[in-house]
């Protein structure tokens, strides 16, 4: 014999339905909201700008001044460099100029010394020249009364224009030793000016040093003392954090939303609070995810391209600045609605109000798309 076969009551069924319905209802309208309140997000990475050192010659590296980590200052000397090949022929070649400059010195002397005697010449014969011009002057008188020859007159002339001829001559002297000694001072003016230039050019001397080009870190240690480095070939990095900024990649569909000057929350590992970021920039090409933000194959660049932004992080803290590590990954985030989404006491520094309060940062773990108001 078969059991008997119980039918529910459609009165108990209309129990269930309206509370099924408005549970419903009310998680379609709350994930509505929560991916209307995010109104755009996006990946990114820090940016690291790392400054290389590196030779502008081929040489050897001689001395490392610094090690990896080091904090360094900008002008601090980081390492010292010796080219073999080069340090003798350089050492004669100075050795060359340094005689020619000396050579040239002592034209300066000589040429003043002979000068000095031009000088005393000049004025030996302008005396000569006035005694001979007032004898010149009394024969005449003798002359006119007839005390004199004629011929003794005469000889007084000639006199007077050979006293003449040779003042001249001594004035002409003077002024060729002042030019021989300006020539020898502007040659010893060109070999100082080719000395120092020689000195100064690790190319040309074969033994120079590197300076810290500016303050940070030492890092990406790559050369060790001895090995011949190449021209051009970076023997370590300087990191800066201040130096360092968000790149955020965009979907281009929602790009649109971001604006210059907007202010981002953003999350970046090895920070355990959100911290602020202004838009600055817009990079003109559409670009790939980075491969450490690629994780579906939809991300791949065959498949999507994405609008890589610039933020620069807004009143970052001494520790939060020194925990930012280049090529860190984040995640940034606007609200809906919001002034900049910075916090309170952010939003005081920055002196900008805010529409409407920021959000928790569990709206930023909705899962979804952001949708359009």
């Amino acid at each position: 014999m078969l059991p008997p076969i119980k039918i529910k009551s459609r009165r108990s069924l209309w129990r269930v339905w309206p509370g099924v319905t408005l549970a419903a209802i009310a998680g379609v309208i709350f994930s509505s909201w929560g991916a209307d309140w995010v109104w755009v997000r996006g990946d990114g990475i820090v940016a690291g700008e790392l400054t290389s050192v590196s030779p502008i010659v081929q040489a050897r590296l001689k001395t490392r001044f610094v090690k990896c980590l080091d904090h360094v200052k900008r002008g601090q000397r980081v390492a010292e460099f010796v080219n073999e090949a080069t340090v003798e022929s350089a050492a004669q070649q100075l050795a060359a100029l340094q005689l020619q400059l000396t050579q040239a010195r002592a034209g300066i002397e000589i040429a003043d010394r002979q000068a000095h005697a031009a000088a005393k010449l000049v004025e030996s014969q302008t005396a000569l020249l006035t005694v001979q011009t007032a004898v010149l002057k009394a024969e005449e008188g003798l002359v006119k009364n007839k005390y004199v020859a004629v011929l003794a007159w005469e000889q007084a002339k000639a006199a007077v224009a050979r006293a003449d001829a040779d003042t001249k001559a001594a004035e002409f002297v003077y002024q060729t030793k002042r030019a021989d000694e300006q020539k020898a001072k502007l040659d010893a003016e060109v070999l100082q000016k080719r000395i120092d230039n020689f000195v100064n050019s690790p190319e040309l001397i074969g033994h120079f040093y590197l300076t810290a080009p500016k303050d940070g870190i030492v890092t990406q240690c790559t050369v060790r003392p001895g090995e011949v480095v190449a021209a051009r070939t970076p023997i370590f990095s300087i990191y800066n954090p201040d130096d360092t900024y968000a790149v955020v990649f965009f979907d281009p569909n929602y790009v649109s939303r971001v604006a210059s000057g907007q202010l981002f929350q953003i999350r970046v590992q090895g920070i355990d609070e959100p911290v602020t970021a202004r838009v600055t920039a817009f990079f003109p090409e559409l670009s790939a995810l980075p491969p450490s933000l690629t994780r579906y194959f939809w991300q791949q660049e065959k498949w999507s391209q994405f609008v890589p932004v610039r933020l620069d992080f807004v009143n970052l803290s001494e520790d939060q600045s020194s925990r930012l590590f280049a090529s860190a990954q984040l995640s940034a985030w606007r609200l809906h609605g919001s002034g900049g989404a910075v916090p309170a006491s952010e939003s005081k520094r920055e002196g900008q109000a805010q529409d409407n309060p920021a959000g928790s940062l569990g709206a930023n773990n909705t899962g979804q798309e952001p949708k359009d108001r």
